[in-house]
């Protein structure tokens, strides 16, 4: 594994070797872990994965520096709950059912609850609905209200991408590979990640950094594509044989008429183009502070 792709927190590890014989206790994980416990997921929804552990590994591998606490309680609590929906659109509701939990999450609002069709359901919007009041009061005690909203809009963005992933599935419709792509960029969850991680960096992302989120700049775009290359490529089979809508390889499979082989191929290409996109924007985009741009860098790697 080269270096320039490894996670700046696990390379650092490997120096540390006496780090091993201390008994000490990782405190922040065992807070997720009562947090996760406290919210009692795996009774509620037995079907969804137990990744509060993964999460709060991801959020350490985006920002690992001790002034970014904030952002990583809030990565890892979103991550966590990024998942559970996931596999609730992927892997257990039935499609009418989230009809009526997409329409619900446009709302954003408790009310809205009593239109969803299963306990299981309403379980979760009320979650997801704390969650969301949660961050709301604690970005607006800090005088960053927007930083909320707009975690709550992508959050949305979210939930339709992955309705429209959910609709295909269910009509086993193999879209074109340019449409399966655009719906794809937003079920990455990239600008959401990252409008999560500007929740504690006040520093360096304010209300400007976050209308250039908005305005969905190159860099995401390079990212996103990045993201879904390494995703698709590695998952795409074991997605297809629990149902899943189709992949990226399954979609230029199809409209090319190429091999399995030939559509990873094209597809690893578009990721490793889109990394050098990545690797130079970093380097010239000086309007853009530099921990932003190292986030950036540390998503795609990670």
């Amino acid at each position: 594994m080269p270096f320039h792709k490894g996670l700046t927190r696990i390379e650092a590890r490997q120096y540390i070797s006496f780090y091993e014989e201390e008994e000490s206790v990782n405190g922040t994980l065992l807070e997720f872990a009562k947090w996760w416990r406290d919210t009692n997921f795996m009774e509620q929804l037995p079907y969804v994965r137990d990744r509060i552990v993964e999460a709060y590994f991801w959020a350490n591998a985006f920002l690992s520096e001790p002034q970014y606490e904030l952002s990583r309680i809030m990565l890892a609590k979103y991550i966590a709950m990024i998942s559970v929906v996931d596999d609730t659109y992927d892997a257990y509701a039935k499609f009418e059912e989230l009809i009526h939990f997409t329409q619900a999450m446009e709302r954003c609002d408790i009310d809205a609850i009593d239109q969803l069709p299963a306990e299981y359901m309403k379980f979760l919007y009320k979650v997801l609905i704390n969650i969301f009041n949660e961050t709301t009061c604690e970005m607006t005690e800090k005088g960053r209200p927007y930083s909320a909203d707009f975690v709550k809009e992508e959050f949305k963005i979210l939930v339709r991408s992955y309705h429209t992933e959910a609709e295909w599935s269910n009509s086993r419709h193999v879209p074109p590979f340019e449409e399966y792509m655009r719906n794809r960029k937003l079920s990455n969850g990239t600008t959401l990640i990252l409008a999560l991680a500007f929740t504690g960096m006040e520093e360096v992302a304010g209300i400007k950094e976050y209308e250039w989120l908005r305005s969905n700049p190159k860099i995401i775009e390079a990212a996103n594509l990045v993201i879904c290359a390494m995703n698709d490529i590695s998952s795409h089979q074991d997605e297809q044989k629990r149902g899943d809508c189709a992949s990226s390889v399954e979609c230029y499979m199809k409209e090319h008429q190429v091999s399995k082989e030939q559509a990873v191929e094209v597809i690893k290409k578009m990721g490793a183009n889109a990394a050098k996109d990545i690797n130079n924007m970093c380097m010239t985009l000086a309007v853009i502070p530099k921990p932003i741009l190292k986030l950036f860098f540390n998503i795609v790697r990670g």
